[in-house]
């Protein structure tokens, strides 16, 4: 579409009014034909509004999944202040249209499994999905907490549950319709790295559900927004549309701007979905640190090509952070059986690297502190975000979002690791949060 077309079709009087209603209470943000993004905070209350941002330059509109209070006043220091609620997204992003459509049905039949009937789904505007899961479908408090201060740590927690309770439904449809072969040709992924230990496929390898994606000020292409790359619409649809649903329905010269998206939740509806996930990860890290009780028992040090990405971009050189890394390193190595000399020249050799480098005797001096202990302890989890979030260095890989801890990452290439899966599906408990 060229200017005056996509002028033409944000001048809509239902497409402002969609955009306009949708923006209540959340941050939207323009996007550029470039794919840079408009300045922020920012959101929508005039019809004009649009239209400037068009002139602009902007061809697509993002909002928040969070809700504020006053979204043109957020800063990185009052999140929590502002914040008023938060929706439950799953973004299902892939290279084949046909297995995001399979992976929709697969997920809006787990949802209702759950007792979930009013979340709703948008075509992205590209070859993937989007299901949602209302705010007011949220209990206000959770585990005696206030559920508005819980995002994205129990969203992260839904997401990985719902992926879980979805797996084996999803491969199964997924072979029922297609060959792994075909499947690994239409995705693009060799058919080694579809496989996973308990599966033919593993169907998340396939499409992509990621909930690291979850995170403060995370945005989603608006419903009725354009799609810049194909000019289709990001077009809500009722979930038994999905099945018959083509790309020509969202041509913008067929679009009506009459469906909602993330209107539907009835109040507490949510409840037993959160249950579980809480239940779900609870039993999660305990296995997890079962499992890390036996896995640190190695024979032999640990080689450096077995290191997660965060160690290895410390060992890079840093200019942020590099007191913490010192202790993350020593933590993390001598946890390895890394011999304590070869720790020292390691730790030296990487602080030469450094912008600039710590003093030589105070590294010398952490090193003899940590040698002088009983036995080592693991260095900091992955989630605590002082550490590797908090100075730029986690760059997670595939493997990562199957760990707690940086120490597990090299045990799980080792094999130590051998998690069981069990075949039958299992039933969401009635329970409330």
């Amino acid at each position: 579409m060229n200017f005056r077309e996509i002028l033409a079709y944000y001048s809509r009087e239902d497409v402002q009014e969609a955009l306009l209603e949708l923006s209540k209470e959340r941050e939207v943000v323009g996007v550029f034909r470039n794919g840079e993004f408009s300045k922020r905070p920012n959101t929508l209350v005039y019809p004009q509004d649009i239209t400037a941002m068009v002139k602009s330059g902007v061809q697509e509109f993002h909002f928040s999944i969070e809700r504020w209070s006053n979204p043109m006043a957020i800063k990185s220091t009052n999140y929590s202040d502002l914040r008023t609620g938060w929706d439950i997204i799953f973004d299902l992003d892939c290279k084949d249209f046909e297995h995001g459509r399979m992976a929709a049905l697969a997920l809006g039949k787990s949802l209702q499994d759950h007792g979930i009937k009013g979340f709703s789904v948008k075509y992205s505007g590209g070859k993937g999905f989007h299901l949602g899961v209302p705010w007011e479908a949220v209990p206000e408090r959770i585990n005696f907490g206030p559920a508005a201060a819980m995002y994205p740590g129990l969203v992260r927690k839904v997401c990985e549950y719902i992926k879980d309770f979805t797996k084996d439904r999803l491969e199964e449809g997924m072979l029922k319709k297609w060959s792994p072969e075909k499947i690994s040709e239409d995705s693009g992924i060799l058919l080694g790295d579809m496989q996973s230990k308990d599966s033919v496929i593993d169907p998340w390898k396939v499409v992509e559900l990621d909930s690291v994606l979850v995170s403060p000020r995370h945005l989603l292409r608006m419903p009725y927004s354009l799609h810049r790359g194909n000019s289709l619409v990001s077009l809500p649809i009722s979930f038994s549309e999905l099945k018959g649903f083509r790309k020509g329905m969202a041509d913008p010269s067929k679009v009506k701007a009459e469906k909602m998206f993330l209107k539907d939740g009835a109040k507490d509806e949510a409840e037993l979905l959160l249950a579980e996930a809480i239940d779900w990860d609870t039993k999660k890290e305990k296995k997890a640190k079962a499992a890390a009780k036996r896995e640190f028992n190695l024979e032999k040090a640990v080689p450096e090509e077995l290191f997660p990405p965060c160690i290895k971009l410390i060992l890079d050189g840093i200019e942020d952070g590099k007191k913490r890394s010192v202790f993350v390193l020593l933590n993390f190595l001598s946890s390895l059986k890394w011999g304590w000399d070869d720790i020292e020249r390691l730790i030296l050799e990487w602080n030469s690297k450094n912008n600039p480098p710590l003093p030589d005797n105070y590294v010398r001096g952490q090193i003899r502190y940590s040698r002088n202990k009983a036995k080592p302890v693991p260095p900091p989890n992955c989630s605590n975000t002082s550490y590797y979030k908090g100075y730029g260095v986690c760059t997670p890989d595939s493997n990562c979002r199957f760990v707690k801890n940086p120490l597990n990452y090299p045990i799980r290439l080792l094999g130590k690791e051998k998690p069981k899966r069990k075949n039958i599906r299992r039933e969401p408990k009635n329970r409330v949060c």
